[in-house]
This record gives C-alpha cells, sequence and structure tokens, in this order.
C-alpha cells in the first residue's frame, strides 16, 4: 500500500515532470520522423526511445544507421557523446547519499539532461530526495519522449522535413527554462556564462560536438574551484 506521503511525494514528481514531458513531444516526434527516414522501424524507433532513452545518442546512431555506419562506430560515437554523464553521476552522489544502492541505479538510468537539472534544482532547493518523486518524474517525462516518438515514426512518410516546423529550437529553450531557476547566486550565473562562451570558442576552432564536452569539463572545475573558495572564505 502506497502510503499518504508516498502520492504526496509522487505528484511532486509528476509536477516536475510534465514540462519536460511537453518539450519531449516535439523533440521525439522529430527523432520518430527522422528514424523512418533512415529505414529503421516505427516498432525499432519506439523500442530505443524505450529502452535506451538518449535523444542526442538516438538523433546520432538514426544518422549513422541511415549513412550506413557499422555498429563499433555507432557504439564509440555514442559513448563520446554521453561522456557527460559521469560529470552528471559525480554530481547526484551528494544529494542521493540517503537513498538505498538498487534505486540509485535505476534512478541513474533515467538521468537525461533535463531530469538531471531537476534533481539538482531539488537537491539546491533542499529537498530531501525520494525515490516516488524522482521515479515519478523520470516516467512522466520520458511518456513524453515515447509518444513523440510513435507520433514521429508513424507520420513520417507524411513529413518531408521537420526544420519547417521549428521542432529543433524546442530543445534550447528547454534548457534555458530549466538552466535560469538554479540562478540563485554569482557562482551558478557565472559558470554558465563562462562554459557557453568555451563552448562557442571551442565550435569556431572546428572542435564540434566536443566543444560541449570540453566546456562541460571546463564549466564544472571553475565551478569546483568557486565553490571551495567560497566555503574556504565564509
Amino acid at each position: 500500500m502506497f502510503t499518504n506521503e508516498t502520492r504526496q511525494s509522487a505528484l511532486r514528481g509528476f509536477r516536475q515532470g510534465l514540462p519536460i514531458m511537453i518539450g519531449y513531444l516535439p523533440l521525439g516526434f522529430a527523432y520518430g520522423v527522422l528514424a523512418v527516414k533512415n529505414d529503421i522501424s516505427a516498432l525499432w524507433a519506439v523500442t530505443t526511445s524505450i529502452f535506451v532513452f538518449a535523444g542526442a545518442g538516438q538523433f546520432i546512431a538514426a544518422g549513422m544507421i541511415g549513412a550506413g555506419a557499422p555498429l563499433f562506430s555507432i557504439i564509440v560515437a555514442n559513448m563520446m557523446v554521453n561522456l557527460r554523464h559521469i560529470l552528471m553521476s559525480a554530481a547526484l552522489v551528494h544529494p542521493w547519499r540517503s537513498l538505498p544502492v538498487f534505486w540509485r541505479n535505476i534512478l541513474s538510468l533515467f538521468q537525461t539532461d533535463e531530469i538531471f537539472a531537476v534533481s539538482v534544482a531539488s537537491a539546491k532547493a533542499g529537498d530531501d530526495p525520494q525515490v516516488s518523486q524522482i521515479l515519478s518524474c523520470a516516467l512522466v517525462a520520458q511518456s513524453g519522449w515515447i509518444v513523440g516518438t510513435a507520433i514521429g515514426a508513424i507520420s513520417g512518410d507524411f513529413v518531408a522535413d521537420v526544420r519547417p516546423y521549428g521542432l529543433d529550437f524546442a530543445l534550447p529553450c528547454m534548457f534555458i527554462a530549466l538552466l535560469v531557476p538554479l540562478f540563485i547566486d554569482r557562482i551558478p550565473i557565472i559558470i554558465a556564462l563562462f562554459s557557453a562562451l568555451c563552448s562557442l570558442f571551442c565550435m569556431m576552432l572546428g572542435m564540434g560536438r566536443w566543444s560541449i564536452i570540453l566546456a562541460t569539463v571546463l564549466g564544472a572545475s571553475l565551478g569546483l574551484y568557486l565553490s571551495m573558495r567560497k566555503n574556504k572564505c565564509s
């Protein structure tokens, strides 16, 4: 039986996951269209959204499959793009220390960039992590990705190009909406601006997707330094 506290916690997670779900619908739709246009069946497209649930990785894999890339190349490309999850996992070690090890392993599988941002925001707000809340948020968010993928895969033959609909702009908009509430003091603002400038500079140098990984590492390092300096001075 679920206790009243568990139900309230799950409801909070539902409210947190609802905006992400709405943002995932058009992105999932775009992936579904891309998948079927690269000779991936609608069933397999939806299956990957259920068991993989990695937006950037799925988009990359679909494009590489359509180009006839070997499986090893697809795996390596996904590993490179998802290296940021190492930093994300490290950031959740302290906030999730009170959760059972089993649930930490399960919940870590759902930590996309957006769900991770919600987890960090909850930790900064002083909320105690609850399995029902985190799981509810993750499942609600993923449902948007799965439903969007299914709709896109089914209607893919009728959509020539998703770019005129502006669906690719939904992801940066959602990232901005998740980032702004974290600006509670100067350090997050400095880190965000520094990381953005690093990423833009590296892209101008022709580093491609590596610019995001490098900017993430440098931004996290700067954040650690500033936090340690602040704690030392206080």
